[in-house]
């Protein structure tokens, strides 16, 4: 009787044994299983925190991506103007006062510098610094008449030679006005904004870029 209350002791204390040891393991899978998942979430949370901050390895690519592709003219521009002409008596052999108003529509290409000196890109601690140069006009303008209209008691003996001179004249000014045109702030801003845009889309196609932050635009 003693052997077997001894025996049954030992097996009822094995059997507790046991039952606490499948007892541990099971919390200790669970444990397992919970820093496994914490460990991928937080694998997930820092890659995606890496997609915001990766743009700043792309910065210099992206400028370059941006020169290529700002290929002359990267804007066109057409305005309208108005050439009044009081025509000589003596040089245009005519026999009353005339006056002649020829209107033109005047095609100006625009481009920009794209070196590295005049286009830069930088990081700020709140977003990146675009630093671009003023627009030029590349190219010669090209005239078009609109109309025009001869203010004269008399007809003129030669129209056609003399719209060809009143326009070779107004081809001079041309120089002048694209050079205006390129200050006024309407075409600036059309600049900025374009090679904005493309500095946004070329660092949003980089490899590992999920958020692309505040562009801030300098024109030197």
């Amino acid at each position: 009787m003693t052997i077997f209350a001894l025996t049954g002791a030992v097996l009822a204390g094995a059997m507790v044994f046991v039952v606490m040891k499948v007892h541990n393991y099971g919390e200790s899978q669970t444990l397992v299983d919970q820093l496994l998942k914490a460990q991928t979430e937080t694998a997930t949370i820092q890659k995606k925190l890496l997609g915001y901050t990766k743009y700043a390895d792309y910065l210099e690519a992206s400028r370059q991506s941006v020169a290529d592709l700002l290929k002359a003219p990267v804007l066109s521009v057409t305005r309208d103007y108005v050439q009044v002409e009081e025509l000589s008596l003596d040089k245009h052999l005519i026999k009353a006062d005339a006056t002649v108003i020829v209107r033109y529509a005047v095609e100006f290409a625009l481009a920009l510098d794209v070196s590295p000196t005049a286009l830069s890109v930088s990081e700020l601690p709140n977003g990146v610094s675009l630093k671009m140069g003023r627009p030029s006009v590349v190219g010669t303008p090209k005239i078009k008449i609109q109309s025009h209209a001869v203010v004269s008691p008399l007809g003129l003996i030669d129209k056609n030679a003399t719209l060809a001179e009143l326009q070779s004249k107004f081809a001079y000014q041309v120089n002048a006005y694209g050079s205006s045109l390129c200050t006024e702030e309407v075409v600036r801003v059309a600049c900025k904004m374009k090679v904005l845009e493309m500095l946004r889309d070329a660092l949003g196609k980089q490899s590992g870029v999920t958020h692309v932050p505040a562009v801030f635009v300098e024109m030197r």
